[in-house]
């Protein structure tokens, strides 16, 4: 692509999100065809195609299916310093969350599962993933280990809730510290199944493990992120 093609790809583009973030055009609406933004635009359809593929990368657009792209939700902003749990924070910010458990189980910790929750070898642990969905659109999977002696009972509990709050209101234990590592990842064959993206995708790999007051680790995990629903922040003060 040469530069006066690079420049209409872009105007293209940013007519496209100026009428997604105006509401002309809304979430999970059709966008237009190739053949109808090379008409409307007077460009090539590679140039069109260009500007819909960049819809895409920047998490306006989604695909279903190999030609046809729809208006993605709005980007969720997450904001690392404000919440441990963005099932808590989100849950108060929106009627569009939804909470799946995919699987649970209890199983003896290995070696490093007990160094993580500071337990003895052979102790137990609970291990649950669940699916989270934004509005029609899966975001996240999380993968998370709690010590079973000091969450009892937790099957007989809803795990389709926020549950830093279960843990403080079922067992008194509450949230006060995260330790958090942000990296980028081709995602395995199973999360891109679940997370409804195409092979060889990549997203976002957040790995958490939560504290409590006398600062013992409450639990431990991560989230494979779909990297066009989110951005993670941060507000640091010196």
């Amino acid at each position: 692509m040469n530069k006066a093609e690079s420049r209409l790809y872009i105007r293209v583009r940013n007519q496209l999100v100026i009428d997604i973030e105006s509401g002309a055009l809304k979430p999970n609406d059709s966008l237009p065809s190739e053949r109808m933004l090379s008409e409307k635009f007077k460009v090539s359809r590679m140039t069109a195609r260009q500007a819909l593929i960049q819809l895409e990368k920047e998490g306006f657009a989604y695909k279903d299916g190999r030609r046809c792209r729809f208006v993605s939700e709005p980007i969720v902003n997450y904001d690392l310093t404000k919440t441990i749990s963005f099932f808590a924070s989100a849950a108060t910010e929106t009627s569009e969350l939804c909470i799946a458990v995919i699987s649970r189980e209890t199983i003896v910790a290995n070696e490093e599962q007990c160094d993580r929750l500071n337990l003895s070898l052979g102790g137990e642990i609970h291990y649950y993933s669940r699916l989270c969905r934004l509005g029609s659109k899966p975001a996240f999977i999380e993968e998370e280990y709690v010590s079973a002696a000091r969450f009892p009972g937790l099957w007989e509990h809803d795990l389709a809730q926020p549950l830093s709050l279960l843990f403080e209101r079922a067992y008194g234990i509450r949230s006060v510290r995260d330790k958090v590592t942000i990296s980028q990842i081709y995602f395995p064959t199973k999360i891109l199944n679940t997370l409804e993206l195409e092979e060889a995708a990549s997203g976002i790999l957040l790995e958490q493990t939560v504290f409590d007051e006398a600062d013992q680790p409450i639990s431990f995990g991560c989230q494979f992120w779909r990297g066009d629903v989110a951005r993670f922040s941060a507000d640091i003060r010196y």
